[in-house]
């Protein structure tokens, strides 16, 4: 079974549009639609915004439906020369809110023991860009960065930038279901599209204007390549 996480509504519309749903499970506050979409067996879930919400979803699908891999979809902000509409496939994914440099031993953006990076899957990231050549999207991978803010200011990414770089987009939950799929040997996956640009003119309200369209093209990019898993 695949496991599909996103945050919003308007990043799973077209997902329940085409999914044949058998069923539906509530776990705590989360609801799992189960069921077949692409000839996949899924389970899909809406974690609602943010790493706590992010992380409790992907546990309770990690432990509860036994998935073989995690496909977290959706929107992000991105950061030039990415343009709207792109498509991003996460090579790595870190916090940009974390810090512990003031008691700890370890670079800003590493939690303890826990990796600064968590790197996605190479053998779906591979697909991943073998699906973007085959549709001609403008796809790019780099890295992600996750936080509990909609970021609209690039001095909350520079202590971040200082130790990942390449740094294409930020949103607020792929760090979490991420480090929860390694720490549970789950492969994992991150396919964004941008929503808005950092520091743009009225970053905010294009956002608000464009992250249906956004999504929904994200989805069939999603689509496509859940269809290329069986090839």
């Amino acid at each position: 079974m695949i496991g599909i996480i996103g945050a919003i509504d308007k990043e799973l519309f077209l997902y329940f549009q085409e999914m044949t749903i058998e069923k539906t499970e509530i776990h705590g506050d989360k609801t799992f639609y189960i069921g077949k979409l692409k000839n996949h067996e899924v389970v899909i879930a809406k974690s609602g915004l943010g790493k706590v919400n992010a992380a409790i979803t992907s546990t309770i699908m990690i432990l509860e439906y036994k998935v073989r891999m995690i496909l977290n979809t959706g929107v992000a902000g991105g950061l030039e020369p990415v343009k709207i509409g792109d498509i991003i496939l996460a090579d790595g994914i870190s916090y940009f809110d974390v810090s512990l440099t003031e008691i700890d031993d370890v670079p800003y953006g590493q939690m303890g023991d826990d990796p600064l990076i968590v790197q996605t899957d190479r053998t779906l990231l591979a697909k991943g860009k073998e699906i973007c050549k085959k549709l001609g999207y403008d796809c790019l991978t780099g890295n992600l960065v996750s936080g509990d803010k909609f970021v609209t200011k690039m001095q909350d990414l520079r202590k971040i930038m200082r130790n990942v770089k390449n740094i294409l987009g930020i949103e607020m939950e792929g760090m979490a279901i991420a480090l929860t799929a390694r720490k549970f040997n789950v492969p994992f996956i991150s396919i964004r599209g941008v929503s808005d640009i950092l520091e743009s003119e009225n970053q905010s309200t294009v956002y608000k204007n464009i992250v249906q369209e956004v999504a929904e093209k994200t989805t069939r990019f999603a689509f496509n390549f859940l269809e290329g898993l069986n090839e």
